[in-house]
């Protein structure tokens, strides 16, 4: 087996996380999607569906850390139009099928080690938007507060745009915060 498929699988359950919730990602689907054998899992994953859902919300993580440190801002408002942007390509670009994994892993989860791991990932996203805002002028206060309001309502935009099937909701909010 390649890394390659090891990679794949994390992607296909990060991504149906995002689409479906915790409890929607199945190991079964993982394999569908990425036409990998059975034995894949625990093969790449000893630990079985644990150990993917873990390496998903990693890969989640890294994936907005990237996401939010190649936003080209000279202003606080293009930290919010950036970040914004980045969950207009999300949403759009699944047709609004997918939102955000760790808000599906919150939300489909009671395991406290996963729930741990969700809140890492959204400490982290809110840790790099701080850091791109004091970056464009921001004190570090003044930055964090605002770093973390952005998480809280993209979060929530990011939900209406998938019920509404259409990203207005991240405009407006994007709107109002800038």
């Amino acid at each position: 087996m390649s890394e390659g498929v090891r990679e794949a699988m994390i992607k296909a359950a990060w991504l149906l996380i995002a689409e479906r919730g915790l409890e929607g990602m199945s190991t079964r689907e993982v394999l569908a999607r990425t036409g990998a054998p059975r034995g894949s899992v625990y093969h790449h994953f000893p630990r079985g569906r644990v150990e993917l859902i873990e390496l998903a919300i990693e890969y989640s993580r890294q994936w907005m850390q990237d996401q939010i440190d190649a936003v080209r801002a000279e202003t606080p408002q293009d930290v919010v139009a950036g970040y914004f942007a980045i969950w207009r390509r999300v949403v759009e670009g699944t047709d609004f099928r997918a939102g955000c994994a760790m808000a599906g892993v919150t939300t489909g989860g009671h395991d406290s080690a996963f729930l741990d791991r969700a809140a890492a990932a959204f400490n982290c996203a809110s840790s790099a938007l701080a850091a791109r805002l004091e970056q464009v002028g921001l004190a570090p206060a003044e930055a964090a507060q605002r770093a973390t309001v952005l998480v809280c309502a993209a979060e929530g935009a990011v939900i209406l745009a998938r019920a509404l099937r259409s990203s207005e909701p991240l405009t407006l909010v994007a709107r109002q915060l800038s």
